[in-house]
């Protein structure tokens, strides 16, 4: 009796409160997918009221800042009983067992699930629900489960921040956010994004991007074909617009398999926007910001390039009175008829670059009924670049929908529409186009327009100067590269209730991708370009590529619950994915003027057209069963069998009906310690988990038809004929990547400070690699599975809510780290070259490997020299001694020669760890947030800075060869100027490696909440948010974080690509 009485007494209060009080009549727990409502929780109670005289907990809850009690919290055992707690915080539950695991859930407060571990009466403290708990659901491939039940290695946001990022990207957004992952931004180019990495490089050849799933449907990332604007690329995750993501989980170890041959990278999980409560909800967002041009390499002023100018006159045939009559050196206004147009002093880069401005505007609104409940979104964007006549204009919609058919059928639709209109400028290794990379060399006496021998300046530009350099404000003016491209992506599923624990989902999705471009050099103030049979005075060109996709997974589901303990959740299905890609480009040249911008304009002689078809196919097997006995075992198995079309017929692997299918299994334990009853007096121990996984993933990405001959069109004497176009290879197969990891996850002190941290090993295996064959057969290389390589590393990320009062502060730290190591290669090692050097990939060693010259500065006197004793061969292979001035390379061999044979490892593009911290602080109606990143030990080859100081041409150069060696016994680590460079001082060595080490502010954001009383507006938000705020590093370029390509063979080049530049912007929300 005294029990009845207990219950009634904490019980009873709280059901009143339901029914006086209409905003607790819809709570919903739905953690581990059961809806229960407070109204519920009345029949629960009197349907379980036999069972209370044997299990029972009674508790009580308050806020962790304030301690104040807490009423009509949601507490509930599913599917066994619930209740909420009382005016003073109380609650009584009856449970299955002192080992059961009770969940704790309110709007407002975020989630919390008890292990009674053999405890009758708790004590419960709740943090807000912005806090990102080891409570809150994550979105798994097959459910949304409570993160603290994983057990595999994931990362999970909960986007609290978006709407203060509103100008980023998915994918850079992702920046220092998670261990393990890496995103590094491309440029500071709008839209451009950023190259992520989920512990390293796993391939050699083919992606190394992960499998992006957006609501339930493959997002594919890639690029087909390649931009007609130099340094350029598509990317397809800016058309997600970031406030209209409510979660992201990145699968890090074998949880990925479960996606069979496309999970070898990681997977990358996003859920956009969707109704959280039936109630309508509008929010509207204006943001308004200023882009700092950023800062200009330090080259010379007129003044100093001509010293250096004659410097180098002086290694040419010329005379000292040659030198001393050219026109620039000329300072006779009478005796000179060119003074005027030798002797400015323009600074070229502040031509090209400039301050800008962007804007943004977007509309959410969500809502609903019992029948259905939307999202709905629209939203503009006017993003300017740094770079003169560069900018992004964007247009997004995004409508998201769930409908309750019947209480059997329940519905979901997705759709979305982006449309994009670029202006961009040739970046990157371009010389004769890319405007920014002509304002560092271009020689600042010279004007920007044409000049009379009067002094008088024309409207009309500059021509090709007298170095033979563009006018980079000509390609500023009427240069066009215009970028058009749209995406639509639609899907549609159905959830229908088979029987009681078995249900039937399927999801159909579409996507339509297009772009469009239009290029157009103009001949006035343009190098010239040379074609095989011609000179291209201008140029012309079009490209679009096109993308059709079919998406489909189909799946089995059963789930129960045995005796509240054993929980069983099994699934059984199959996804398809048929693609077609189309590209087609047209390059037209020498137009009758620059008028005429079109491809037919040019002579129909040089035209040229040409464009590429892909069709792949996939199919995908899986089954998975998830296990846990009272949320303390938790195992989850998974098997993938894949095929496609781009396997080879005769690949190694499981055949059936001729086709040869990947098999990819993996397995995910965890062991939840702190559930255990001999931690029940250890209350500061929240969370304790041991986990471990194993699996093998796939990497489908090994070309269309890389594994079947193919025949290509090509002419003859002016026949059109087909040609062999590789070497097919019936055994080609996919990638396979062997993951292991081992987890160690922990909640202390309320979840005030957590941490979690991972060992790992992934062993990829079957690489695709380009092997030599024999000149005989036609061809330089052929396709095949021979390479392998390794990555080991550990991810480690801290938690902490440092203050929990009026003011609270949470801190977060996450670091990375992963080493490298090739295993198996053709012939053990191989070299290729990009940007003017060569990489090395050898077994033993990382991939990608900086291999050139070491260097010991530079010879002070002849004599020096000559006891070095060291020579080069000169083009005709003769002999020829290095002298003062020369730089003093090593000579490895000890032959006294500097040669091929000289050359060694001189550093390494993968960082020795990289991360990120994460700060936010409230106090009262204000916030401040900040997130920095960091990179440490990666080696970065300056391009940029070797074109600047190689010191062997009339272009201008950085202030640092000012200290150039000019005079016998001179000490200097700058060798002298030499036209040509005939010693090879500036050949690719040590002098070009730099630290690219950083620390950078990435965002900062401070917001305010204004509050309104009796009025339709909810609530108001201002926000005041910089980005790329300060950089701390040793680095001489412009950016220390770049992305020359996604590739592994292209990692650590700069190779003057847009820089990122310093913004800031103000921004309101508006909820009505």
């Amino acid at each position: 009796m005294q029990i009845f009485t207990k219950a009634f007494r904490y019980v009873l209060p709280g059901i009143f409160l339901t029914w006086a009080s209409q905003q607790l009549s819809a709570q919903v727990v739905d953690t581990a997918n059961v809806s229960i409502s407070s109204a519920d929780s009345v029949a629960l109670f009197n349907k379980k009221v036999s069972n209370l005289s044997k299990f029972n907990v009674k508790g009580h809850i308050k806020d962790a800042a304030t301690g104040k009690a807490l009423e009509g919290i949601s507490v509930s055992l599913p599917g066994f009983s619930a209740t909420i707690t009382n005016d003073k915080g109380y609650f009584f539950l009856p449970v299955s067992g002192y080992d059961a695991t009770i969940i704790i859930q309110n709007i407002g407060f975020s989630p919390k699930e008890i292990a009674l571990k053999g405890r009758k009466e708790i004590e419960i403290s709740l943090l807000d629900e912005e806090f990102n708990s080891v409570f809150d659901l994550v979105t798994m491939p097959m459910k949304k489960v409570t993160k603290s039940n994983v057990p595999y290695a994931i990362g999970s946001i909960n986007a609290n921040d978006v709407w203060q990022r509103g100008m980023a990207s998915p994918d850079s957004y992702l920046q220092g956010k998670i261990s393990g992952v890496n995103a590094i931004r491309r440029s500071g180019t709008p839209g451009m994004g950023a190259n992520v990495l989920i512990r390293g490089f796993n391939s050699m050849n083919a992606s190394n991007q992960p499998l992006y799933i957006v609501d339930g449907v493959i997002y594919d990332n890639s690029e087909f074909g390649i931009s007609l604007t130099s340094g350029h690329s598509y990317n397809p995750l800016q058309d997600i617009d970031i406030k209209d993501i409510d979660n992201i989980t990145v699968l890090k170890d074998a949880s990925a398999a479960i996606y069979g041959t496309r999970g070898a990278n990681g997977v990358i999980l996003i859920n956009t926007l969707r109704a959280k409560e039936q109630a309508t909800k509008i929010d509207f967002a204006a943001y308004g910001g200023f882009n700092q041009q950023p800062k200009n390499t330090p080259v010379m002023d007129a003044g100093k390039y001509k010293i250096y100018l004659a410097d180098v006159l002086k290694t040419t045939r010329l005379t000292q009175s040659q030198i001393e009559s050219l026109p620039f050196f000329n300072d006779s206004k009478e005796n000179n008829p060119d003074y005027y147009r030798y002797h400015y002093d323009t600074n070229w880069q502040d031509q090209v670059m400039r301050n800008s401005y962007n804007q943004n505007y977007y509309l959410k609104v969500t809502g609903g009924d019992n029948i259905a409940t939307y999202g709905l979104s629209l939203g503009y964007l006017k993003n300017e670049g740094v770079i003169r006549g560069t900018d992004l204009t964007r247009y997004q919609t995004r409508f998201n929908a769930d409908l309750n058919l019947s209480q059997r059928v329940k519905a979901f639709a997705n759709l979305s529409f982006t449309s994009n209109n670029q202006n961009l400028k040739d970046v990157g290794i371009s010389r004769n186009t890319n405007p920014l990379y002509l304002a560092q060399i271009k020689a600042p006496f010279l004007s920007t327009q044409v000049v009379d021998n009067n002094g008088e300046v024309s409207p009309n530009l500059a021509e090709v100067d007298i170095f033979n350099r563009s006018n980079p404000v000509s390609l500023i003016n009427n240069a066009q590269n215009i970028d058009n491209n749209y995406r639509f992506l639609g899907s549609f599923g159905l959830n229908y209730m088979v029987r009681k624990n078995l249900n039937l989902q399927s999801i159909v999705g579409v996507t339509f991708d297009k772009v469009r471009e239009k290029i157009f050099i103009p001949s006035k103030g343009v190098v010239s370009d040379t074609l095989s049979k011609a000179v291209a005075y201008n140029r012309s060109g079009s490209y679009v590529s096109r993308l059709y996709s079919l998406y489909n997974d189909t799946r089995l589901n059963y789930s129960k619950s045995f005796d509240q303990r054993n929980e069983l959740s099994a699934n059984i299905g199959f996804r398809y994915n048929i693609n077609k890609s189309e590209t087609d480009y047209g390059l037209g040249y020498n137009s009758a003027t620059d008028e005429f911008v079109s491809i037919t304009s040019g002579q129909a002689a040089l035209r040229k057209v040409g464009g590429m078809n892909g069709d792949w196919n996939w199919l995908n097997v899986y089954g998975n069963v998830d296990y846990s006995y009272a949320k303390k075992y938790i195992a989850s198995l998974n098997v993938a069998m894949d095929g496609s079309s781009r396997f080879g017929k005769q690949a190694d692997g499981f055949k059936l009906n001729g086709n040869q299918y990947a098999v990819l299994p993996s397995i995910g334990l965890a062991w939840l310690i702190s559930s255990e009853d001999f931690m029940a007096n250890l209350t500061a121990i929240d969370i304790l988990k041991l986990r471990g996984s194993y699996g093998l993933t796939g990497n489908y990405d090994i070309g269309n038809y890389s594994a079947q001959k193919v025949y290509i069109s090509q002419s003859f004497l002016g026949v059109q004929g087909l040609v062999s176009g590789n070497i097919g290879n019936p055994y080609l197969k996919w990638e396979t990547v062997t993951k292991s990891d081992l987890g160690l996850e922990a909640s202390l002190i309320n979840e005030r400070l957590g941490f979690s941290i991972d060992i790992f090993k992934n062993k990829a295996d079957n690489l695709i690699v380009y092997e030599p064959v024999e000149s005989s057969t036609g061809f330089k290389y052929a396709v095949t599975n021979n390479g392998a390589m390794e990555n080991t590393g550990f991810d480690f990320t801290v938690n902490s809510r440092i203050v929990n009062k009026d003011i609270k502060w949470d801190l977060s730290v996450n670091i990375s780290k992963y080493k490298n190591k090739v295993t198996k290669i053709p012939n053990g090692s191989m070299t290729h070259e990009f940007a003017g050097a060569t990489y090395l990939t050898k077994v033993g060693e990382a991939a990608n490997l900086f291999y050139g010259y070491r260097t010991n500065g530079v010879y002070a006197t002849s004599n020096d020299a000559t006891s070095a004793g060291l020579s080069y061969r000169n083009s005709f292979g003769d002999l020829i001694a290095f002298g003062a001035g020369d730089v003093k390379f090593i000579d490895k061999n000890k032959d006294g020669v500097i040669d091929d044979a000289d050359r060694e490892v001189i550093g390494n593009p993968n960082p020795d760890f990289v991360g990120g911290i994460g700060s936010i602080l409230t106090y009262k109606n204000w916030s401040v947030d900040a997130l920095f990143t960091f990179s440490k030990g990666n080696d970065i080859y300056n391009f940029a800075r070797r074109e600047l100081e190689s010191m062997n041409n009339y272009n201008n150069q950085t202030l640092a060869v000012i200290n150039r060696w000019r005079t016998e016994g001179q000490q200097t680590d700058m060798p002298k100027a030499s036209y040509g460079d005939p010693a090879g001082n500036a050949r690719f060595s040590d002098r070009w490696i730099e630290d690219g080490s950083y620390f950078r502010l990435k965002t900062a954001s401070i917001s305010y909440n204004l509050t309104f009383k009796n009025s339709a507006i909810k609530y108001t938000r201002v926000y005041l948010t910089g980005n790329n705020i300060f950089t701390l590093s040793r680095y001489l370029g412009a950016d220390p974080e770049f992305s020359a390509g996604n590739g592994l063979f292209n990692q650590g080049v700069d190779i003057n690509m847009e820089p990122q530049f310093r913004s800031v912007q103000l921004g309101i929300r508006v909820g009505l």
